[in-house]
Formats: C-alpha cells, sequence, structure tokens
C-alpha cells in the first residue's frame, strides 16, 4: 500500500470551484486496488470528529462536522468517513466517478455534500487537521447556501501590487512575533497604511481582495485556529503561511492563504474591541478595518522610513527582474492563447481543478491555468500545459490541435480532451480557429 508522504499545505493547495449545479452520479461499482491506508484515515477522521462540533460553534455558530471522501488522483480510490444515505457502516471504500473532479473542495455527491480531500493528506498531524477544518469551513457555507464569490486579482502580479503585498505580510509577520501592545499596533498601522496604498492604486482591488479573504482567507484562519493546540502555536503556523505565501509564483489568488490567518489571529488577540468580528467578516466587513478599528488606530500616510523598516528597497529591485520574466512568459502565452490557432471550449457547468498558486494573468482576455482538470457538459479536459479562461469564466481557450478527434478522444500540445457523445468542432471566426460545439438538436421522427 502507498504510505502517506509530507506535503506542505501551502506549497500543494489543489482548488476546486462549482459554476452551477452539483455532482449526483453514483459511485462506479469497481474492486479498489489498495492505494490508501484505511486505517490511518479512520483515525484522522475519528480525531476531527472529536473537535469539529465544539471548534466550530466556538468560532461560526455551527458545527464543522461533516462527512469526509480522500481520494487517491491516481486511481481515483477513496476512502469516505460515512456511508451515503446510511447504506453502511463503518467507512467507505470506492472509485471515484470519472465525471468528477479531485480536489479539496466540498463536493455534493451521492446524495452527501462531503468535504473532498485529496491524498495524500499532509504527514504534519497540525497541518493535517488545518486542512480538513479549512475545507470543512466551505463545506459549512456551501450547506449554509452561502458559498464564496471571488473577483479577478490580477493587480497582484504587476510590481506595485506584489510588492505592496508582500510589505504588508512582513509588517504582519512583525506584528504576529511580538505581544508587546506598542510593538504590535505600530506593525499593523504598518500594514494597514501598505494595504490602503496598494488598494487605492488599483481599483477595485478592495472589493476583489476582500471577497477572497472572506472565501479562501476566513477558510484558512479556521484551519489553523482549529489546529493550533495554542495561542503561540497558531501564530507559528501563521508565520509559516506568510513565509509560504511570499515564495509563491502567483499570488493573484493564493494571497488569502497568507493573509486571512494573520488578520484572524491578530483579531483574536485584539481585546473586547473586536468581540463578534467573524460574525461581521462574514457579512462582508474588511479584515483590515475591523483590526484598525479594534486597537483604535488612526489613518497615518506612506513613508518611506516606513517600508525601509521591511526592507522596500531590495524587494522592489527583486520584484522589477520578476516582472521583466514574467511579461516575457506573459506574451508568449498571449501569442499561444489568443492571437492562436486555438480551440475554444464554452462552459456551461464547468466543475475546475487546479493549483491556485500558478495562475498567469493575461489582461482582459482573462487568466491562464498552467495544468488544470476541467469538466463540463462537453467532457473532460485534462492539461498539463496551459489553458487559458476568460474573466467571465464562460470560455476555456487551449492551443489548436493538429489532428482529429478520435474515438472520442482529442490530443493538442499539453492537453487531452475527453469529448462526450455528440460535441463537435466547427471552424471559428479566424483561420486556423475551432470552436466545439454542442449536439445539434435532431428533428422529432415522423409519425408512420
Amino acid at each position: 500500500m502507498k504510505h502517506l508522504r509530507r506535503v506542505r499545505l501551502a506549497g500543494a493547495a489543489v482548488a476546486a470551484m462549482v459554476l452551477s449545479g452539483s455532482a449526483s452520479a453514483e459511485p462506479e461499482v469497481k474492486p479498489a486496488p489498495e492505494v490508501l491506508e484505511v486505517g490511518t484515515l479512520t483515525s484522522t477522521f475519528a480525531e476531527f470528529q472529536r473537535t469539529c462540533a465544539a471548534q466550530g460553534q466556538r468560532l461560526w455558530g455551527h458545527s464543522l462536522c461533516a462527512p469526509l471522501l480522500v481520494v487517491h488522483p491516481g486511481t481515483r480510490v477513496f476512502v469516505a468517513s460515512t456511508w451515503p444515505k446510511g447504506a453502511g457502516t463503518g467507512p467507505w471504500v470506492g472509485v471515484l466517478p470519472s465525471d468528477l473532479t479531485i480536489a479539496n473542495t466540498a463536493l455534493t455527491w451521492a446524495g452527501t455534500t462531503w468535504v473532498q480531500l485529496q491524498a495524500p493528506l499532509p504527514d504534519a498531524p497540525v497541518r493535517r487537521r488545518a486542512l480538513i477544518a479549512h475545507e470543512a469551513f466551505h463545506r459549512l457555507r456551501t450547506t449554509l447556501g452561502q458559498p464564496g464569490r471571488e473577483k479577478d486579482n490580477a493587480h497582484l502580479d504587476g510590481i506595485e501590487g506584489r510588492t505592496l503585498l508582500q510589505l504588508e505580510w512582513r509588517a504582519l509577520a512583525a506584528a504576529l512575533r511580538t505581544t508587546t501592545p506598542s510593538v504590535r499596533a505600530r506593525a499593523v498601522e504598518d500594514a494597514l497604511v501598505f494595504r490602503r496604498e496598494r488598494r487605492a492604486l488599483f481599483a477595485g482591488a478592495a472589493v476583489a481582495e476582500g471577497l477572497l479573504e472572506e472565501n479562501e482567507g476566513l477558510a484558512e484562519y479556521t484551519g489553523v485556529a482549529l489546529a493550533g493546540a495554542d495561542a503561540g502555536g497558531r501564530r507559528a503556523l501563521a508565520l509559516e503561511n506568510l513565509d509560504d505565501g511570499a515564495r509563491r509564483k502567483s499570488f493573484v489568488r493564493a494571497f488569502a492563504y497568507a493573509s486571512g490567518p494573520a488578520y484572524g489571529l491578530l483579531l483574536d488577540e485584539a481585546g473586547p474591541r473586536a468581540q463578534g468580528w467573524r460574525a461581521r467578516a462574514l457579512a462582508g466587513a474588511d479584515l483590515g478595518a475591523l483590526l484598525q478599528d479594534a486597537l483604535r488606530l488612526g489613518t497615518p500616510e506612506s513613508s518611506p522610513e516606513r517600508e525601509a523598516r521591511y526592507d522596500g528597497a531590495a524587494l522592489r529591485e527583486t520584484e522589477r527582474e520578476r516582472a521583466r520574466i514574467a511579461q516575457a512568459r506573459a506574451e508568449a502565452l498571449r501569442k499561444k492563447l489568443v492571437e492562436g490557432p486555438v480551440l475554444h471550449l464554452p462552459l456551461v457547468r464547468m466543475r475546475i481543478q487546479f493549483n491556485p498558486g500558478e495562475l498567469v494573468p493575461l489582461a482582459e482576455h482573462g487568466t491562464v491555468y498552467p495544468g488544470a482538470r476541467i469538466v463540463d457538459a462537453w467532457g473532460s479536459l485534462t492539461t498539463t500545459s496551459d489553458v487559458l479562461l476568460s474573466s467571465d469564466w464562460k470560455k476555456a481557450t487551449v492551443n489548436a490541435p493538429s489532428t482529429e478527434p478520435r474515438d472520442g478522444r482529442w490530443e493538442g500540445e499539453g492537453w487531452v480532451l475527453e469529448l462526450a457523445p455528440g460535441w463537435h468542432a466547427k471552424a471559428g471566426a479566424r483561420p486556423g480557429d475551432l470552436v466545439l460545439q454542442a449536439p445539434e438538436a435532431r428533428a422529432p421522427t415522423p409519425l408512420p
């Protein structure tokens, strides 16, 4: 059997989003290869069960307890903490249907809303607990009818956006490392100045960032808050998230994994004026504004001295060099996925599996996902290279294939498309482009 190996959550997170509908297919009846340790996972399920009710009530006023489903990505074998609809006792072992994505997410399938987790789980117990609690928060919001909303944060891929975000993180880290009120207040004030300066530079940034912090930021805060044994342990986890966040290739969709726990823990320790902050955050209140109010901080201006405290000059130089390399990569992706020739795939009821730390914005054209799996009405697309999703999430684009589909399977450079029956491609608006088309409606058979 394959043993669980060490995986850092912040470096190997996989996310999934559902635009409409929910998966309801029944499980495939197949022999299950022995690729997951049922006994180990059963112990993990029991450990979460011992804390999910009380801790969920403490944080959010609702239990975080949920059925858990761990899936091996290579074989699609799963081990679940319970059987759907009470059909059996003990752990449920089977094979996940091929039309479902495998990811860390909330999944509605077989009449149950699961916390789905991709194997292997993190080897470190504290990170394993944090991952499960993070996804249990998403599942809770789904069952409450409050699914997360997101907007594009492409501004976090440019020099100023990235620099000011990292300066904010460095100040938050300084605040978490001290328990001296005056020192913490100054560091928090620094963080809020960088935050305000960044959001003033980019129209809509406050709204877009706030939505991701409400969704992924509060989920990751939940994981850290439940996983840490004490205040010191929780701060150590948040500091690790900040450190890991700065090493990501892209901050566009991943930044809230670092920001959320930092602001959440600082609010937890901010005193009486912070009481009730979680409910206000779920209602849309900005985490920075909540912390500013709790600590009675003013709104000072930015200054060179403030940046110098966090080595801002060296950081800007590093970001200028990164921008030069990123611009060349973005130009190559634009030629490949915008100028064509390309294959366009309509997104109707998409489910997508991807790494949130690898995204590349292409301005008004959308965002490139370097490696993803998309399931939709037309079948499934698996990419090991690049796929472009439009900003409105209505179209996916890959480089055009040089061959025709064969037996429902179509291959291009870095992608494989498994087509649903009846779907086909027609010529696009430009020479060489293709557009995937739904099966044509058939005329009714005339009566005899």
